[in-house]
């Protein structure tokens, strides 16, 4: 009878997780506050690619899906992570029942969204690749894929589907009628787990080296090679830039592409190297879990403590490729500014106060902008030279024969540059 008594009691123990005050602090504490800087940020960078008629006209679709994207991981990350260390920090019943009865799908969204994130990552980093390898062979797959960017996003987000999507059907809710409160309700494996082909194969051969290491791996490769063939380029770009200007348009134009070709590559080697450095301890995770999983299992508090940081480092690199955009393109910046200020009109116009205030601030700032402005503008005097230095409207010398470049400039060369200028964006 003792020993009936003793296992009904065993079953009934609820445990809860260990480490509580770091996972409180870690957990529920940063990792909160940077999943909802993450939701704010790529919220409104979603709604600035997809409203803004100036961006729209450059295609960023990658960005702008994973931006999209960032926002289901973020609010993942609090629905399982944060409210899992609140119930047994807080003791709460409410949110303990809630959570069990929404895992399954909060899971199975996060899972679908980051692996969709990798792979978008993973073709703008090969489009990039190909821009920047001189190699004419590559041109055509180039202004394939350039061309083709909404069907690319379509592939990753049913990819994603599929290698990840069976996640819902493998966790189960299991409920236990001997039990009550904390111990009444459990998850377990589905039957998917007793089939051998499907645990070993589908879940790591396939799945994980699919989603996680060929992601990694290939975009390290490829962002490596990024670099390696910006630099080695670099000087035939600038003579290739002089050539244009000199036999089709202005030194402004060229430079305007050149700069803007830079902005992109340079902005998506960050956000490539941010995802690398977040994405590593999960890499090595996987690994340890396929080689000795027994051994992390002895380790618990070890496997507790990365495990909180492996999931803890994507959500940081959500919350930073918004303001990498920022920082590197100016026209990405001035139309986010330019949203937030809508946003804010909208805002006063629900509260006329707020608004009116805003609005004699605005006007005190023009008064005194106009004020400097007639201060320091006065008038130049116009000094007339006989000025002997060599023009390039007209004369001999160098200026003829670069106005005679002008006047060779053929079509294929405009068509060149046209395309020079289309393949910049991502």
């Amino acid at each position: 009878m003792s020993n009936s008594s003793d296992e009904f009691y065993d079953e009934c123990l609820y445990q809860p997780q260990i480490f509580l005050e770091w996972k409180m602090c870690f957990v529920g504490c940063l990792g909160l506050a940077t999943a909802l800087i993450s939701v704010i940020h790529n919220s409104l960078l979603f709604y600035t690619f997809v409203f803004s008629k100036v961006l729209r006209k450059r295609h960023l679709t990658y960005l702008m899906w994973i931006s999209g994207c960032d926002i289901f991981v973020s609010i993942s990350y609090i629905a399982i992570m944060c409210v899992q260390v609140y119930i047994d920090y807080f003791e709460s019943l409410t949110l303990f029942f809630l959570w069990h009865h929404y895992l399954r799908a909060a899971f199975t969204i996060s899972h679908i969204t980051i692996s969709t994130v990798s792979f978008l990552l993973m073709a703008a980093t090969i489009e990039r690749y190909l821009h920047s390898t001189s190699d004419s062979k590559t041109g055509g797959l180039f202004y394939l894929l350039s061309r083709h960017r909404a069907p690319v996003v379509v592939i990753c987000f049913a990819a994603s589907c599929v290698f990840r999507g069976t996640i819902f059907f493998e966790v189960k809710l299991q409920h236990v009628s001997q039990c009550e409160g904390f111990s009444s309700m459990s998850l377990a494996s589905s039957r998917l787990f007793a089939n051998p082909l499907y645990d070993e194969i589908w879940r790591f051969w396939i799945r994980k080296i699919v989603t996680v290491i060929v992601p990694f791996v290939a975009l390290a490769w490829f962002n490596l090679a990024i670099v390696l063939n910006v630099r080695k380029s670099d000087r035939d770009q600038t003579v290739k830039a002089l050539v244009m200007f000199t036999t089709v348009g202005t030194r402004a134009e060229v430079t305007k592409l050149r700069s803007r070709l830079r902005t992109v590559t340079r902005m998506l080697v960050m956000v490539v190297c941010c995802y690398l450095a977040a994405n590593i301890i999960d890499v090595v995770i996987a690994f340890w879990e396929t080689i000795d999983m027994d051994s992390l299992n002895a380790n618990e508090g070890f496997y507790a403590v990365t495990t909180d940081i492996s999931s803890f480092l994507p959500i940081l690199a959500c919350s930073m490729r918004p303001p990498i955009y920022v920082i590197n393109d100016k026209q990405i910046r001035s139309e986010v500014f330019r949203k937030v200020r809508d946003l804010q009109n909208r805002f006063c116009s629900c509260c006329p106060l707020i608004g009116r205030a805003l609005r004699l601030q605005k006007k005190f700032h023009e008064v005194e902008h106009e004020n400097e402005k007639l201060v320091i503008a006065s008038p130049q005097p116009k000094i007339s030279t006989n000025s002997t230095e060599p023009s390039f409207s007209h004369g001999g010398g160098i200026g003829a024969l670069i106005m005679a470049r002008c006047s060779l400039a053929t079509s294929e060369q405009r068509r060149q540059l046209k395309q020079f200028g289309e393949s910049v964006d991502v």
